[in-house]
């Protein structure tokens, strides 16, 4: 026999369903998706009374009575039949309610008043709208609404918005959330994968990019200034949207989801990585991509990369037309090839196969690259053939990570990958310079993680550092000091009780509570990511592993992907969809052994199509020794 419990405090029970409405709803005191991965901007966190209930699941009931259950349960018991868990058939009197049903339901959240039984306060529904079924996606329910909203220390509006899909035809049982990027503050909505048949949520994490947005504050990171939005945005936001929108799937389809998962890259892979740390039991299986579990780091490391790469353009005479450093210009697009040409030339053939991917990145070491470097350096002037000696130190340098005065390592130093540039055609790849350079025609600095020096210093500093504009990212960047400032990333102060790495760190090695759960964990990470180095989460997936009794492999793998830039692009085989295996791994336990990746810019290998196996670390993809090199087929995982 098989049950399911569900928490009938926790959520909206049926027949409240009618009276939810844009008022207010009483707290309870108990508790690239299926598409590719998640981007950043479509990978989508407060206080928690009460760890919420895991998705229903089916609990078989052994002579032991053991119920594989974690939290407090006050419960009706459904009795289910069946091997498939609470996704089988269901007790007549609790079955997913018909079509017409659901699209009344769904018209009636918003206009109705009364209140009801929402697990957190303050939460209100704007609007429910039924969206008409397309050729490519079911006939769904838009759910909008809002979570605490109030006005900031600093004047600005805030509030947790949320948009909740709920596909009143072809629901597949299962609950879906999706993680944010950058400092997020755009509403998340993974529409693709609500076509697919889960019911989705996403949420903007706390803040508006529109609305909170002061000029001389931030821009986009002025949220930084209210402890609350720091907050929220660390965590909170996700914890009360994810159960918010259980308690609303539970109510609208008359019995919880069966499964629950959350996929996000970037600062979504932040936010995933979280979960399986501080709210264990929400989701069963994750999707952590290029994580941003060391956030303020991140950001940090690039204010070095900026006063390293300014220094040359400086020494080189590159200036803007206002006499700003023209960081962009220190290496052309000509430059990165060469660079490029160096790894391939030290560490392509270490894995056995000479074919523009280099999969034994661990022992692509520093002094390989640089005696390569040294066979490209100009003899004399420089020309398009050949790098300065001061370019190459200064990348040398920049691949080391940020140390200060003393050689203190201030974060993890950085693979020497081939992502670092491609060509196809007369195209180059873009993305691994736009974070550290900039693009090289451009008229401004434009590099990425310039771009994000205002955040580091109103977010991720405390206290804020204010005045700050968009304007001021360069003079912020250069005037940072390297031997006093990383501290403020740890300190607290007046009303910031937090400082930013208790509040944004996310790379807690036990995962005992989440294993216990029965959840399964995939991340991934480039090995061209110029955002986040990818030997950080290597290193922490080795402590991880450790601390789980070096067992790490029966619940969370990670894969490395070599050439690949942030989250996606480079020379790589870039393109997968870790979701299907990840349901299969949590549902069926069929463990994913690697994961089908395709070349999305297959020119930047001179072919026309290249698959590879994505191979769990610390296994690496290995040629058999017969067959076509673009095919996946004539690779293992070893």
């Amino acid at each position: 026999m098989s049950v399911c419990v569900t928490n009938s405090d926790e959520g909206i029970d049926g027949a409240a369903w009618q009276d939810l409405s844009s008022t207010q709803f009483k707290p309870s005191m108990a508790s690239r998706a299926g598409i590719l991965r998640l981007t950043p901007y479509a990978l989508v966190h407060s206080a928690t009374l009460r760890p919420a209930l895991p998705t229903c699941r089916e609990i078989e009931m052994h002579s032991t009575e053991k119920v594989s259950r974690i939290g407090t349960v006050t419960a009706a018991v459904i009795i289910l039949s069946g091997a498939g868990g609470c996704g089988g058939h269901i007790d007549s009197n609790n079955s997913t309610p018909d079509a017409q049903q659901l699209a009344a339901n769904c018209t009636s959240l918003a206009s109705k008043g009364g209140a009801s039984s929402f697990p957190v306060s303050g939460t209100n529904v704007l609007s429910s709208v039924v969206v008409p079924a397309t050729p490519t996606a079911p006939q769904q329910c838009q759910v909008d609404g809002v979570i605490n909203q109030r006005t900031g220390v600093d004047g600005q509006s805030y509030a947790i918005h949320f948009r909740l899909r709920l596909p009143i035809t072809g629901w597949n049982g299962r609950f879906y959330m999706g993680g944010g990027g950058g400092t997020d503050g755009t509403l998340v909505d993974p529409s693709d994968v609500a076509a697919l048949g889960y019911a989705t949520i996403g949420t903007d994490s706390g803040h508006d990019n529109v609305a909170d947005n002061g000029l001389n504050a931030g821009g986009t990171a002025s949220f930084g200034v209210d402890p609350q939005a720091r907050i929220d945005f660390a965590y909170n936001s996700y914890d009360e949207v994810a159960r918010t929108g259980k308690s609303v799937v539970e109510a609208f389809y008359r019995h919880p989801a069966s499964y629950s998962y959350f996929v996000g890259c970037s600062e979504g892979g932040r936010e995933a990585m979280l979960m399986s740390q501080k709210f264990p039991t929400y989701f069963d299986g994750i999707v952590a991509g290029d994580p941003a579990f060391h956030l303020p780091l991140g950001p940090m490391s690039g204010l070095y990369s900026t006063q390293l790469f300014a220094g040359l353009a400086t020494r080189m005479g590159l200036t803007l037309s206002n006499g700003d450093p023209a960081i962009a210009k220190t290496y052309s697009d000509a430059d990165l090839m060469l660079v490029r040409g160096a790894v391939l030339s030290a560490c392509d053939s270490l894995d056995g196969l000479a074919d523009g991917i280099v999969d034994n990145l661990a022992a692509c070491t520093a002094p390989l690259v640089e005696a390569k470097l040294t066979e490209v350096q100009c003899s004399g002037a420089k020309t398009a053939s050949c790098l300065t000696a001061d370019q190459i130190t200064t990348l040398e340098k920049a691949f080391a990570g940020p140390v200060d005065s003393s050689g203190k390592q201030l974060y993890s130093d950085w693979p020497w990958d081939a992502g670092v540039s491609a060509q196809s055609g007369t195209t180059y790849s873009q993305n691994w310079r736009s974070w550290w350079l900039g693009t090289y025609t451009s008229a401004t600095n434009n590099a990425t993680k310039l771009v994000f020096a205002p955040a580091e210093a109103v977010a991720y500093t405390t206290p804020p550092r204010l005045p700050i504009s968009a304007a001021d990212a360069l003079s912020y960047s250069l005037g940072y000091n390297f031997n006093t400032d990383p501290q403020t990333l740890y300190q607290t102060s007046g009303i910031y009780t937090q400082s930013a790495a208790q509040l944004y760190f996310t790379d807690n090695t036990d995962l005992s509570a989440f294993k216990s759960h029965g959840g399964k964990l995939m991340l991934y990470q480039g090995g061209s990511d110029s955002s986040l180095s990818r030997n950080d989460l290597v290193n922490w997936y080795n402590s991880m592993n450790k601390t789980m009794g070096n067992n790490a492999q029966m619940f969370a793998r990670l894969y490395l992907v070599p050439g690949m830039n942030h989250c996606s692009g480079g020379p790589a085989t870039d393109n997968f969809n870790m979701l299907p295996q990840l349901v299969n791994w949590v549902e069926n336990g069929v463990s994913p052994d690697s994961v089908l990746a395709s070349a999305t810019n297959p020119g930047y290998f001179n072919v026309a199509s290249r698959t590879r196996p994505l191979c769990p670390y610390p296994k690496q993809s290995r040629y058999k020794g017969a067959g076509d090199i673009n095919v996946a087929a004539n690779f293992s995982c070893q």
